[in-house]
């Protein structure tokens, strides 16, 4: 009896631990997420992998409940296993953040893009599909590798908001609009007593394929009208084809949008539109005082008129990134007058810091050569700070080496005032840059990093625009203040010779030197490059010449800018998809953090054109503001 009593005791004993093993061996049942209803039904979108397909997408009102690839032209056995597996995942995992099959990543995106956009047609909120296939509650990936976010997040927070957008320019100032006028709580901060940074120094020159004055403005100027496909290939050309061409999309179908709603809203642009170096179509707008402060009053005009929220001398220490679950980005901490505080972000936090142009040992880690002695065209906030934030937390950069020196920039200091936009705008008007010696060394219709190395292997400093009396009054892109203004600062040296010209360049000093120009060396090349504009052709530097719109430089007054390349822009930064979501090192999505403006690379590959940056900046903040508020993308971009 006592042996049976024994038995049955080490009996209970094992199903006991046999109890606790299966217990602990079970997962905590993963939070469902609440999905906004859809218009349920059956979405056939048209997308591109390696070839175009159809893709039909059946929805609930809260699921996805069905994915299938209808038609393609995919590389049978390279594409296989993605058409088969990537639309059960989406389907298994009721999520669009699934990963791509290896050796078959465009094929795969294709299919997620597909899903993306059949919620989007639903009228559903994207960001609730968009979950990352690691999401078992643990900090350790699916694939081994420790989760990249914050150890230790607040308990409790000081303030909280459902977007937060960090960084008051171009981009930033778009993003809380967009994301205000949407009905979201927003919060802006920025490091600065004002708003602007950069932009407010910008020189207000917008390149938009067309816009509500083009047809207008082309008529009355006898110009030819710019294209959407010519404003991308000039852009991607420029860049040396390293741009990420959605991005550049994204950039050039929204630019009419943007400078439509500054219009709209009391923008002033001067009666122009001009090809600056690298453009080869006329689709740059110069603001009425020819700096980017224009457009940022008209940006701080309108978002006064939401609810957003706006903070000064608040600066980003650090962004808050969970490394459980979503491994989502839920906020920042910042630096105010009053003390450290912990700011939440329900929907989204988006970056628009700006670049790196000011920051002398992080340029110079990039690119050696931008030591200290090279000045910036830059304020002193542009020191790059969000985007080491935001490597902190696991976000991938892009092209960071690529950094752009501003040709034209004042050689005693290497500021960008409004006297140094006017060689930028006067190419196709018949500018001439010359050295010291009073010789053309470029071709004036060159992108800014031609022109600069050329100068730099003029042989002198500094070199010298030259222009004459009819471009000052045709060109259309000069205005008696920045005429007056620059005569008065001496930053433009005006003459009924050309001969009294040289006498006065040789006169001034830069840096604590003197050149010695030759006049006659200065006339010869003068009248040689007039004779080029009568007959449409450029034999020693190719510059093409549009006959009628480049004026001749053969009456007086005469003008004379002198100029030399300042470190100006920081093509490099965060690694973004269309969406302007940034990715991390894994190019996954990190949940939550969007990136706008001069933060983000790969919108201009290696060279950025002059007047892209603007709409660059403005479009991206509209974008990122809809989709971290809403999780759906503004009608402008392109669906393929």
């Amino acid at each position: 009896m006592k042996k049976i009593t024994k038995l049955i005791s080490l009996l209970l004993v094992v199903n006991m631990i046999m109890l606790l093993a299966a217990c602990t061996n079970q997962t905590a049942p993963v939070e469902k997420n609440e999905i906004t209803p859809m218009k349920a039904g059956e979405y056939t979108i048209s997308v591109t992998g390696i070839k175009p397909m159809k893709v039909k997408v059946v929805l609930s009102e809260t699921a996805i409940k069905a994915v299938e690839v209808v038609s393609h032209e995919e590389t049978p056995g390279v594409s296989d296993i993605a058409l088969k597996e990537v639309p059960e995942k989406i389907v298994e995992k009721q999520s669009i953040g699934i990963d791509t099959i290896s050796g078959a990543t465009m094929t795969s995106s294709a299919i997620i893009e597909a899903v993306t956009k059949a919620i989007e047609q639903a009228g559903g909120v994207v960001s609730e599909f968009n979950l990352p296939e690691a999401a078992d509650g643990s900090d350790i990936s699916d694939d081994g590798r420790p989760a990249l976010g914050t150890e230790k997040l607040p308990a409790s927070w000081d303030m909280t908001y459902d977007v937060v957008v960090v960084g008051g320019g171009f981009a930033g100032l778009a993003a809380a609009y967009e994301s205000a006028t949407l009905g979201v709580n927003t919060l802006l901060i920025d490091k600065m007593p004002v708003l602007g940074g950069n932009s407010q120094i910008n020189g207000g020159v917008y390149a938009s394929y067309t816009s509500k004055i083009a047809d207008e403005l082309y008529k009355k100027l006898d110009l030819q009208p710019d294209t959407a496909e010519k404003h991308i290939e000039d852009t991607i050309k420029g860049g040396d084809y390293m741009n990420d061409e959605k991005l550049v999309k994204n950039l050039v179908y929204g630019s009419p949008y943007f400078l439509n709603l500054m219009l709209d809203n009391g923008l002033e642009v001067r009666e122009s539109i001009t090809r600056p170096g690298g453009h080869y179509g006329y689709r740059t707008y110069t603001t009425i005082n020819g700096v980017g402060a224009d457009i940022v009053a008209v940006q701080k005009k309108i978002l006064n008129d939401t609810s957003a929220t706006v903070m000064l001398n608040t600066e980003m220490t650090q962004i808050y990134r969970e490394t459980t679950g979503n491994q989502r980005v839920v906020g920042i901490r910042v630096k105010t007058q009053e003390g450290f505080k912990d700011v939440k972000a329900n929907k989204g936090v988006i970056i628009t810091t700006g670049g790196f142009s000011g920051n002398v040992e992080m340029r110079s880690k990039h690119v050696p050569g931008l030591t200290a002695d090279i000045p910036t065209t830059n304020h002193v906030g542009a020191t790059g700070e969000g985007i080491i934030m935001a490597q902190e937390v696991g976000a991938n950069t892009t092209q960071m080496s690529y950094i752009q020196l501003y040709p034209f920039a004042d050689p005693n200091n290497g500021v960008l005032d409004a006297t140094a936009v006017i060689p930028f705008s006067g190419p196709s008007s018949g500018i001439v840059y010359v050295d010291i010696n009073g010789k053309r060394y470029v071709n004036e219709g060159e992108r800014r990093d031609v022109c600069a190395r050329a100068a730099q292997e003029s042989g002198g400093f500094p070199t010298f625009s030259i222009f004459g009396q009819e471009i000052v009054e045709k060109g259309g892109f000069i205005s008696d203040t920045q005429l007056n203004g620059g005569i008065q600062a001496e930053r433009i040296f005006k003459a009924d010779t050309l001969e009294e010209l040289v006498e006065i360049i040789n006169a001034h000093t830069y840096k604590d030197s003197k050149i010695n120009m030759s006049a006659e060396t200065l006339i010869d090349t003068i009248k040689t490059h007039n004779g080029y504009v009568a007959e449409g052709y450029d034999p020693d530097f190719n510059k093409v010449i549009d006959k009628g719109v480049m004026l001749k430089i053969e009456s007086g007054p005469y003008y004379a800018i002198p100029q030399w390349p300042s470190v100006h822009h920081t093509m490099g930064g965060l690694t973004i998809n269309e969406r302007t979501e940034v990715q991390d090192v894994w190019g996954k999505v990190i949940p939550g953090l969007y990136a706008a403006g001069e933060v983000v690379g790969g919108v201009h590959g290696t060279n950025r054109l002059g007047s892209n940056a603007i709409p660059d900046a403005a479009v991206h903040g509209i974008i990122a503001g809809q989709v971290a508020a809403k999780g759906t993308v503004p009608d402008f971009v392109p669906r393929n």
